[in-house]
């Protein structure tokens, strides 16, 4: 009877833990219904590749539209499921057709063999095998150099070269030294190709740099033991003589003044989530539209990725054309939302989305508490 018993009692237990792990099935299957989910510690960035691509609430045509994507938009990539991808979009979270959305292409670094019959290895080493032989000036996409050799593509597949014989300029070209000079006050030399990249150093007007090469507005030279980058529109091929840095400074005057004369042309027009015009606006779709109608100036689309473009000032040393940015979702942390063009008095214009449309504001209570950074890129 004892043996009976523990066996009933056993079966019983058997049946319970059966039953509770049915019971968490449908919670796991839950958690796994989204295929190809961006990773949580990182952010995933992809480009819209139609025009008028509808932002859904949910994930169907039946959901209603938050606003309209054109090609070239960037947005935060979250999931795909059932032919829809979960993205984030200037603070919003929706769903737009997969079919619309690509991955972004990143950029791609040559270098050139400066040797004949180099061999391409498998590995990093010479104990791996021969995948084939490169020669002088052939080009090839590079990716690293660790311990003496680099890591390159070669026939689709990664591979390696010894590093000594491989380099940035081709050896088949006649090697000249690319020498510029700085045509402004204080520039910046940064450790990589963006105003968001830590600063090295600043030197001054007139100083004589080496260009290695330039690629989307942005330098890579070498000034004196410094290797890094400037923005490629502050460098002559001449010296600056005094009365050139006074027209360089009335030229960005007069810029602004562009900027702000054109802006005003568009006061009334209405406020809609994702419109850069000319009709509608949202508040970085009005500075984008702005700028690069007054100035032929393309800035980033969203506020979050303008804040991070030209050189940042700070409140006090406001000038007419520089854009203003603020935290306007609750309370102020540093998070961009919205942004505007200071037209001095301590004015800015913007497009409104309380208001419903572009309109003129004073730096009140409310938009000094929520003022985040300042950028000048004229």
């Amino acid at each position: 009877m004892y043996y009976i018993k523990n066996m009933n009692f056993t079966n019983k237990n058997i049946i319970s833990t059966a039953l509770v792990t049915t019971a968490l099935l449908p919670a796991t299957s839950l958690l796994m219904q989204d295929t190809q989910v961006a990773h949580a510690d990182s952010i995933e960035y992809r480009v819209i590749t139609g025009n008028s691509v509808n932002f859904r609430k949910g994930p169907s045509t039946s959901y209603e539209s938050l606003g309209k994507l054109n090609k070239g938009d960037k947005v935060e990539y979250i999931s795909t499921s059932n032919s829809w991808s979960k993205v984030k979009y200037n603070g919003k979270i929706g769903y737009v057709s997969s079919q619309y959305l690509a991955e972004i292409e990143t950029n791609v670094e040559y270098r050139y063999i400066t040797g004949d019959s180099v061999n391409v290895r498998k590995g990093p080493s010479t104990n791996y095998e021969s995948l084939g032989k490169l020669n002088k000036g052939d080009k090839v996409e590079y990716i690293s150099t660790s311990n003496s050799w680099a890591k390159i593509k070669y026939k689709g597949q990664t591979a390696y070269v010894y590093s000594k014989y491989i380099s940035e300029t081709s050896p088949n070209t006649e090697s000249k030294v690319n020498i510029k000079y700085v045509n402004c006050s204080a520039l910046n030399v940064r450790s990589g190709a963006g105003t968001s990249y830590s600063v090295l150093t600043s030197i001054s007007l007139n100083t004589q740099v080496e260009v290695l090469s330039t690629s989307n507005g942005w330098s890579k030279i070498k000034v004196g033991s410094i290797t890094g980058y400037v923005s490629s529109k502050y460098l002559s091929d001449t010296k600056t003589s005094s009365s050139d840095s006074s027209t360089n400074t009335g030229s960005a005057s007069t810029s602004a003044n562009k900027v702000v004369s054109y802006a005003k042309s568009l006061l009334g027009k209405p406020y809609v989530w994702g419109a850069e015009g000319p009709n509608s606006f949202d508040c970085s779709g009005f500075t984008y539209y702005v700028f690069k109608n007054s100035v032929n100036i393309t800035l980033p689309r969203t506020s979050s990725e303008q804040s991070t473009y030209g050189t940042t000032v700070s409140k006090s040393n406001l000038k007419v054309g520089d854009l203003v940015f603020f935290d306007t979702d609750g309370e102020n942390n540093g998070n961009v939302s919205h942004v505007g063009i200071y037209i001095g008095s301590n004015q800015f214009i913007h497009s409104s989305s309380s208001k419903g449309k572009v309109v003129i504001s004073d730096f009140t209570t409310y938009y000094n508490n929520a003022f985040v950074r300042a950028k000048r890129v004229l």
